[in-house]
């Protein structure tokens, strides 16, 4: 079967919410109902409950990245640790890690302190390598980590777990966990709800006037805000949004739930996912219900649509990583948007020369993490300012992304480009065998 809807649809948010209607007045207006957005809004009411703050969405909450992600929440961002060293220095590329651990910590809380029922698994992350290129760029990874004193352990071959005994070896990443992505994202909106919040659905903005106060006019409506927040990640194309963010759709798909004999081989991706070294890549994780998610399927460009293409990849991928699986078939495949930037880190702040307008997008496939630490920080800087927040030192915190060539050409030979590389990463093979060239593993797609 070849459906469009992710495995967390029976978790989707069935609450009903308005259009906005008319002209609206508030002190922030958030726009996207996902997890950067909600984020923002139950920190910036858990730090002054007095504030009047609105959440506008042109669809519905968790419609998009946020509601068809895979649901892996793990440590990482940007370039591997090898490339930001050269290219930051031994610091920055240290506290940029640390930022990515600490990302994963404040979920972990978030999910804690307010009770949300998420099928939150806590674990860690192996990321693993086929081939002996990818073996030697994660040693390299190993030996960046060890100087930066970073929490990233090398995983030799006779040391992989027994669903990875075919691979070269592998990264462990800890403090990781995995969650269905919906349920995080209608609950934070409950959160906030009771906080006194108001999210406005199927309310696309249509434009952004800036001055003294923010307007944001929609088909219904306006608003007006002292502090507006854009958090639409891959709707780069968004009024307010930053410049430099591309929009992709990716694949994954679910199994059926796995016999006996499957459960038992795979048990130990409960709380340990399996991802493979490279862009593009496979990666697996187990659910609760005995459902295997894989990911690492054919690339699309722009954000827009949901069917993805004829699993056949993911189904290569699935009865490549064990012989259990060999009769288990694809329940059902979806697409869903990811935000990348030229140099793979998002892109978090302020409007050039509006200390009212700020943004966060480009998340680059890492956005579980990363998404909800952004807004916690959107928050922060709207009700404390920046001053003594060492964060905002850090390289993704900016007024745009690196800027990005646009137009028919480009995107006919983007297209032929994310073609190769779907092809190229399809291709199973055994452990040592040629295959195609692998990236800094922070550039896997897998949210």
């Amino acid at each position: 079967m070849n459906g469009s809807r992710a495995p967390w649809a029976r978790g989707e948010d069935t609450v009903s919410r308005p259009r906005l209607l008319g002209r609206l007045r508030c002190d922030v207006a958030v726009v996207g109902a996902g997890l950067t957005g909600l984020s923002t809004a139950v920190e910036l009411l858990e730090r002054d409950p007095g504030l009047r703050v609105v959440v506008v969405e042109a669809d519905r909450v968790a419609s998009g990245a946020s509601g068809r992600g895979t649901g892996l929440l793990g440590p990482r961002i940007g370039p591997a640790l090898s490339v930001a060293r050269r290219r930051y220095g031994d610091d920055v590329a240290r506290a940029s890690h640390l930022w990515s651990v600490a990302a994963v910590r404040h979920v972990l809380d978030l999910v804690r302190r307010h009770e949300i029922a998420c099928d939150l698994t806590p674990g860690s992350q192996l990321v693993v390598a086929r081939d002996e290129k990818a073996a030697e760029e994660q040693r390299r990874e190993a030996d960046a980590a060890q100087a930066l004193a970073l929490p990233v352990a090398l995983v030799e071959r006779d040391e992989l777990p027994p669903v990875a005994a075919r691979y070269l070896g592998g990264l462990r990443y800890g403090e990781a966990a995995t969650l269905d992505p919906v349920a995080l994202t209608g609950q934070l909106a409950g959160v906030g709800e009771r906080r006194g919040l108001t999210v406005f659905e199927r309310s696309p903005v249509r434009a952004v006037r800036r001055g003294l106060l923010t307007t944001l006019s929609t088909d219904g409506g306006e608003i007006v805000a002292d502090h507006v927040v854009v958090a639409v990640n891959a709707f780069g194309a968004a009024p307010g949004a930053p410049a430099g963010v591309v929009g992709l759709r990716v694949q994954a798909g679910v199994t059926r739930e796995l016999p006996e004999e499957a459960l038992a081989a795979l048990a130990g991706l409960r709380a340990e996912p399996l991802i493979e070294h490279g862009e593009l890549s496979p990666y697996f994780r187990l659910m609760p219900d005995g459902r295997l998610v894989v990911g690492g399927g054919a690339v699309r460009r722009g954000p827009f649509g949901s069917r993805a293409p004829a699993p056949g990849r993911l189904r290569a991928a699935v009865r490549a990583l064990s012989p259990t699986l060999a009769d288990v078939e694809i329940e059902s495949t979806w697409a869903g948007p990811v935000a990348m930037t030229r140099d793979g880190l998002p892109v978090v702040g302020h409007h050039r020369g509006d200390p009212g307008l700020l943004h966060a997008g480009g998340c680059n496939g890492h956005g579980l993490a990363v998404a909800v630490y952004n807004g916690a920080h959107l928050a922060r800087w709207i009700v404390e300012g920046t001053g003594g927040d060492l964060s905002f030192c850090l390289p993704w915190v900016r007024p745009k992304a690196p800027w990005v060539p646009r137009g028919r050409l480009v995107d006919r030979v983007l297209d032929r480009y994310l073609a190769h590389l779907t092809a190229g990463a399809g291709r199973p093979q055994a452990p040592g065998g040629p295959g195609p060239a692998a990236v800094p593993a922070g550039r896997s797609s897998h949210a």
